[in-house]
């Protein structure tokens, strides 16, 4: 014999609701799984790149003493006056014209103070690496062995986008250095 099964109306529509729902949450994560954003930037290759900064003298790295308080390697220029090169590098298809470069130094100690040489690049070719020198920068403090912020400095190198001779992007490098005229 034949059994026969009856499912009343309800539960037929409670099970087409779950039924449904499953299917529009898989298809929802689907849509949206789809849609995620990245959180990490691009990578971007500068127009110019900064490939060294070098002082002269040199700056070394020393513990320095200021009465009590003893500071570990702190970035140390032992003159009150002094001369930075840094060397760029094109690294674009194109040839760039007038390539302005800026030197910022500022005393971290009074921000206030501080000292601006412009230069530029006549013309740099694809892939080319020029020598810029910065001379008689003259130090805006001077630890002098007693103070740990007297001759605390900050240089920014910049090179400034020039829309018109077809570079569009900025580069900036900085240095935190202290002065102190004591150290040997």
């Amino acid at each position: 014999m034949a059994k026969f099964i009856t499912i009343k109306r309800k539960y037929f529509m409670y099970g087409g609701l779950v039924l449904a729902v499953a299917v529009m949450s898989l298809l929802g994560f689907n849509l949206f799984g789809s849609l995620k954003t990245n959180s990490v930037p691009e990578q971007v290759e500068p127009e110019m790149k900064i490939l060294s900064i070098e002082f002269d003298p040199q700056i070394v790295i020393k513990d320095l003493s200021y009465g009590k308080d003893v500071f570990k390697g702190i970035q140390t220029m032992s003159k009150s006056s002094f001369k930075v090169s840094a060397v760029v590098q094109n690294m674009t298809e194109k040839t760039m014209n007038n390539v302005p470069i800026k030197i910022t130094v500022t005393s971290l100690e009074d921000k206030t103070k501080q000292l601006t040489k412009e230069g530029r690049i006549p013309t740099l070719e694809p892939g080319a690496t020029a020598k810029v020198a910065f001379e008689n920068i003259k130090a805006l403090g001077d630890g002098k062995g007693k103070s740990a912020t007297a001759g605390q400095h900050e240089m920014t190198l910049s090179i400034k986008a020039n829309t018109q001779d077809g570079m569009t992007q900025n580069t900036e490098a900085r240095v935190v250095f202290n002065v102190d005229t004591s150290v040997k």
